[in-house]
């Protein structure tokens, strides 16, 4: 349904192959990378069956590919076209982040939360940034897929949490400052 719907609405960020001319770009994902290996740092729960695992990854392959469309997608390109690239990527980023408050309904506590609401709008300002920079969903849809992935059939350790969640911001304030720089350039 929602590609029924993409296809019709024709939004000019897309689904765009690599090719040779933009294959300097794909430099720009290795940050990406990075956070999808750190959340497989803990190795995957042993106490999860196939079906568990098989189920995790068909739901969050939906949620990744949904949320990339939605948020960067057609919020970012409504937003871009009416107020301009950098509210646009502002407003994606942090409504992105917010729209993690949903969690609180699969049992987090308001810590848990607020640690996953500011983890995901430093992401979703990267992946808004990515997406202006490139006009490409599939690196964002591809990382958004494995880093729910990561996150859900992965060990979790709450002593170590505080700290993967700073790793995250780090790498994703340094990633935006470079790729802010490669805004400029054009």
């Amino acid at each position: 349904m929602v590609l029924f719907f993409y296809s019709k609405t024709r939004i000019p960020v897309g689904f765009d192959s690599f090719s040779k001319s933009n294959a300097k770009r794909t430099l720009y994902y290795l940050p990406l990378a990075a956070l999808v290996g750190l959340g497989f740092l803990g190795g995957i729960d042993s106490s999860l069956s196939f079906s568990d695992i098989l189920i995790a990854v068909l739901l969050m392959t939906n949620v990744g590919f949904v949320e990339e469309l939605l948020f960067r997608g057609y919020l970012l390109e409504a937003i871009e076209k009416d107020k301009g690239r950098k509210r646009a990527v502002i407003i994606s980023g942090i409504t992105f982040g917010i729209g993690h408050i949903v969690n609180i309904l699969r049992g987090y506590d308001a810590s848990e939360l607020a640690v996953q609401i500011a983890g995901a709008v430093a992401i979703g300002l990267v992946l808004a940034l990515l997406v202006v920079l490139t006009r490409n969903l599939i690196p964002g849809i591809l990382f958004h897929i494995l880093f729910n992935i990561g996150g859900t059939i992965t060990v979790e350790e709450s002593s170590s949490e505080g700290v993967l969640l700073l790793l995250i911001i780090g790498i994703c304030a340094a990633y935006l400052l470079y790729l802010l720089r490669q805004l400029n350039k054009q």
